[in-house]
């Protein structure tokens, strides 16, 4: 099963995700994006900030990006 990285951007910051965690499929890895940036939001917005440019970019172990994930895009889906 491969192995996807979530990496975190958030304007200038990148946080890098070194664990990964393992998934059937893009798809799979896209619905698992969804999820985890709709909790950050939830997060952010339950202590009244505002949502920021953050963006997942998921790839696998090479580094080969298979997309990225704008949290903004989120609030209007």
């Amino acid at each position: 099963m491969p192995r996807f990285y979530f990496h975190l951007r958030d304007g200038d910051t990148f946080q890098e995700d070194t664990d990964g965690v393992e998934l059937p499929d893009v798809d799979s890895a896209r619905s698992e994006a969804i999820i985890a940036a709709r909790e950050i939001l939830a997060e952010q917005i339950s202590f009244g900030l505002q949502a920021g440019d953050q963006t997942f970019e998921v790839t696998d172990e090479e580094g080969f990006m298979f997309f990225r994930l704008a949290f903004r895009d989120l609030l209007h889906s």
